[in-house]
């Protein structure tokens, strides 16, 4: 029906034919109204669909945003989530992120991957510092380690050595004895 029929001479028709041109003006008159009805039909669902659209959107965005906010509690606080926000956008801007991309961003996973990424950066640059700091400081023993042997420890390991070496019964003998 959306195909358009072959045009027909209607004025050699006319004047030939009257009832024949009479009945082809009725018919071409109904082929365009059925074909207006099926635009406006069209267009009409085209609206519905759009606005459906915007509202499985606008639920779908509200819903990203309670989870943001479960994840990061600062989105809760006007303030504070207004700062954490533009934070993020700087630092995803910092990456390569453009403003078009940010603003068709509808799943929390991206905010939360930008946000934890813009954290552990804010640490490893703060770990530079105390890496510094941590570098400077005095070293500490460990738990059960001794800086010093005492002298029957050294006389003994001596003694050890010498079994390994000569393997006398006399140094066997001795080692034992260091033990008791």
């Amino acid at each position: 029906m959306l195909t358009q029929q072959p045009q027909e001479n209607l004025e050699q028709l006319k004047e030939t034919d009257p009832i024949g041109y009479a009945v082809k003006v009725a018919e071409q008159s109904q082929r365009e109204k059925q074909l207006q009805a099926i635009q406006s039909e069209r267009y009409r669902i085209a609206q519905t669909q759009q606005a459906e659209q915007q509202d499985y959107l606008a639920k779908h965005v509200a819903n990203e945003s309670e989870k943001l906010a479960q994840v990061i509690p600062e989105f809760k606080d006007p303030e504070k989530g207004e700062t954490v926000r533009k934070e993020i956008r700087t630092f995803a801007k910092s990456i390569g992120w453009s403003d078009q991309e940010l603003a068709s961003v509808y799943d929390s996973r991206a905010v939360m991957t930008l946000y934890k990424a813009m954290q552990y950066d804010k640490l490893m640059s703060k770990s530079g510092q105390v890496n510094k700091k941590v570098a400077e400081a005095p070293r500490m023993l460990k738990t059960g380690a001794s800086t010093q042997r005492s002298p029957d420890q050294e006389q003994t390991k001596k003694s050890k050595q010498l079994l390994k070496r000569t393997g006398r019964v006399a140094d066997a003998a001795n080692v034992f004895e260091r033990f008791l």
